[in-house]
């Protein structure tokens, strides 16, 4: 079965030919199979927004492949619809609310998917839902008078009524509290138990990285890595490099080791260090009366 997403040595250039001419992105090859989450990283400037609005067809190819969905993302006829199949929720997605009430502005992609206005409620309610903005009447109120990082769950909802077969969220969770980055995370860990494909471009390793099936960095356009978290936890310069911070419980489960005890390090939950160090107790304890 082919992957939901196949990028196949793509590469962008920005203003070529002229003195300002950038090398967003440089022979990316890259996979995403249906269900898995991407945590999708890199500093400021490595071509992450470029790489995203390949997928939904914001940006064409220029050298190179994209396939999403099964649609080659350089046809124009084809990748016009791409939005249906890619929902990307752009980094700060309130600032761009535009509709009188939270109803019409999640029902503004249903609507635009010529759906029976009966099916476009239920999908607004449900989206509603899934972002924990479930109070009576919160339907009704124009966004203007919510907090921003309510908006900002009233634009991810927008994005989930179309019911997109992929979600792309870019650094959902700037901003927000711990109990809105929470809700973020308790959705992306839903969608997956669906089944669901999500891509999530972050700066914090940390938030993401016991949820995540594959990492992918970019630095300066190029893929400098892409593998499972525990392939990249073996990887400490590229951790250091990139200030992709740690758990606590990966931190000390590191310290043990770096101080001689035998301890797995390829580990990507706390019950795992929690079990690794009981291990390690009894060993100690046992060697103790030996």
């Amino acid at each position: 079965m082919p992957a939901i997403i196949e990028i196949d040595h793509l590469s962008h250039v920005y203003a070529e030919g002229s003195p300002y001419k950038v090398e967003a992105l440089k022979d990316i090859t890259l996979s995403v199979e249906k269900g898995e989450f991407l945590g999708l990283f890199g500093p400021n400037g490595a071509g992450k927004s470029t790489l995203i609005q390949h997928l939904n067809g914001l940006i064409k190819p220029q050298k190179g492949s994209v396939t999403v969905c099964g649609i080659d993302a350089s046809d124009a006829k084809l990748s016009r619809d791409l939005w249906k199949k890619a929902g990307l929720v752009f980094q700060y997605p309130e600032h761009q609310i535009f509709q009188t009430t939270v109803f019409d502005e999640v029902a503004y992609g249903p609507r635009n998917l010529k759906l029976p206005e009966a099916i476009v409620k239920e999908r607004v309610y449900e989206a509603l839902e899934q972002v924990g903005l479930t109070q009576e009447n919160i339907a009704q109120l124009p966004p203007t008078t919510l907090s921003g990082g309510m908006r900002r769950r009233v634009a991810i909802a927008g994005m989930l009524a179309i019911q997109p077969e992929i979600l792309i969220l870019d650094e959902p969770m700037a901003g927000l509290d711990s109990a809105g980055r929470n809700l973020i995370l308790d959705m992306i860990k839903k969608r997956q138990e669906r089944n669901e494909t999500t891509i999530m471009v972050s700066h914090s390793l940390k938030e993401i990285m016991t949820l995540t099936d594959k990492l992918a960095i970019l630095d300066s356009g190029s893929l400098v890595f892409t593998g499972m978290v525990k392939d990249l936890l073996n990887q400490p310069e590229i951790l250091a490099k990139y200030h992709l911070e740690l758990p606590e419980y990966l931190q000390i489960v590191y310290q043990l080791a770096a101080r001689g005890y035998e301890i797995k390090t390829d580990i990507s939950s706390i019950q795992q260090a929690g079990e690794e160090i009981i291990k390690l107790k009894k060993r100690k304890a046992a060697d103790r009366f030996a």
